[in-house]
């Protein structure tokens, strides 16, 4: 399948694995900026573990993944940055992985909504309970915030859940990112999980 991928100036083949262990022998001289995953991969969940234990800022996309708020937590526990569905055309791959590497993630109203529903139980995703802090840095206010960006929210959809201003969601995310030292919001997921030991890289 990778043959058929499209080569542009945003995305281009450097390697091609049969395993996780291959692909991690190769991550040091590739240096690639993308892991693509492919959800069928015998052990995929162990391998996208594997490989994001040794390139911690590595974006690992897992292809052809069913949106189902149980698979994608299952996905994104396991460290993953973003997903492309089942139904996603060969013409949408390209694009949505180029998406995943700025912080964009589509995702259906139903599976944010689960997910939503299991941060603001104050669970980790994988149903356990775990000890959600905030940040030494942020307010409270901004680790919630902070959480929906994790889950791939937009500044739109955040000011709407929490009914308030967009120009003030844009206040908070702007304070967050720059409280955190982060560029940009896809970094969020990233620093939340490194905090607190809760995955949310969707």
């Amino acid at each position: 399948m990778a043959e058929l991928l499209p080569q542009t100036g945003e995305l281009s083949i450097s390697g091609l694995f049969a395993d996780a262990r291959k692909a991690i022998q190769d991550l040091a001289s590739s240096q690639p900026d993308i892991v693509l995953v492919d959800a069928a991969l015998p052990g995929g969940l162990a391998a996208v573990r594997q490989i994001r234990s040794v390139a911690r800022q590595l974006s690992v996309v897992v292809l052809a993944v069913a949106e189902t708020a149980e698979e994608i937590v299952a996905w994104a526990e396991a460290g993953a940055s973003g997903y492309i569905p089942r139904t996603a055309g060969m013409a949408e791959i390209a694009p949505l992985m180029v998406d995943i590497t700025r912080g964009i993630q589509p995702c259906p109203a139903s599976v944010a909504s689960g997910l939503l529903r299991r941060i603001s139980n104050g669970g980790a995703l994988n149903g356990e309970h775990k000890n959600i802090t905030t940040s030494p840095s942020l307010t409270p206010r901004e680790a919630q915030i902070a959480q929906m960006i994790a889950v791939g929210m937009s500044n739109k959809d955040i000011a709407r859940r929490l009914s308030i201003e967009l120009a003030t969601a844009k206040t908070h995310v702007h304070n967050i990112l720059g409280k955190l030292n982060l560029q940009r919001r896809g970094q969020t997921a990233s620093c939340m999980r490194a905090q607190h030991g809760l995955y949310l890289e969707l």
